[in-house]
C-alpha cells in the first residue's frame, strides 16, 4: 500500500496564512511518499539553509529544496511553531505561513506560476531563524 501524505499549505482558513503578490490561491497538495528521496523530490535543487532555530540543532535538522513546481520543506525534529516566508526577487512577500513542526514536518509551497528569478525562504521561531536562497525558472 503506496503511503500518501496529505499537505494542506493553506492554513488560511486558520488565519495563519497570507498569500500575495505571485502567489496562487492556497490549495491541497498530494505527495506520494514512495516519489519522494529524502522527504524532497529527487532531482529538486538543494536549498542550503543557513541559521538555527534551535541551539540544539544541527545542519541536518531542516530539509529543504525547491522544483519548478514547489518548495519542499521536511523538519526532521519538533521546533514548534515555524513562521515560514518566501520571498521574491524583488524582496516582496509571496507567501507566510506559521506551521506547528510537532503536527506537521512536510510542507509544500507551490510556485509553479511564480516569477523567474532568485527567492529567499526565512524560518524563524522564538529561538531563531534560518534563511537560504534558490532560483526559479
Amino acid at each position: 500500500m503506496k503511503k500518501k501524505v496529505f499537505i494542506f499549505t493553506g492554513l488560511c482558513a486558520l488565519g495563519l496564512c497570507t498569500w500575495e503578490a505571485q502567489a496562487t490561491n492556497p490549495q491541497q497538495v498530494l505527495i506520494n511518499m514512495d516519489k519522494v528521496d529524502n522527504h524532497i523530490p529527487s532531482g529538486a535543487e538543494q536549498i542550503k539553509l543557513k541559521g538555527r532555530l534551535d541551539i540544539n540543532a544541527g545542519p541536518d535538522d531542516i530539509e529543504a529544496g525547491a522544483t519548478e513546481q514547489a518548495v519542499y520543506l521536511y523538519f526532521n525534529q519538533n521546533f514548534g511553531n515555524v513562521s515560514i516566508s518566501l520571498y521574491s526577487p524583488m524582496g516582496l512577500l509571496v507567501y507566510n505561513c506559521v506551521v506547528d513542526t510537532s503536527m506537521q514536518q512536510l510542507v509544500v509551497i507551490p510556485i509553479a506560476s511564480s516569477v523567474s528569478g532568485t527567492y529567499t525562504v526565512v524560518l524563524d521561531n522564538a529561538n531563531g531563524l534560518v534563511e537560504g536562497d534558490f532560483e526559479h525558472d
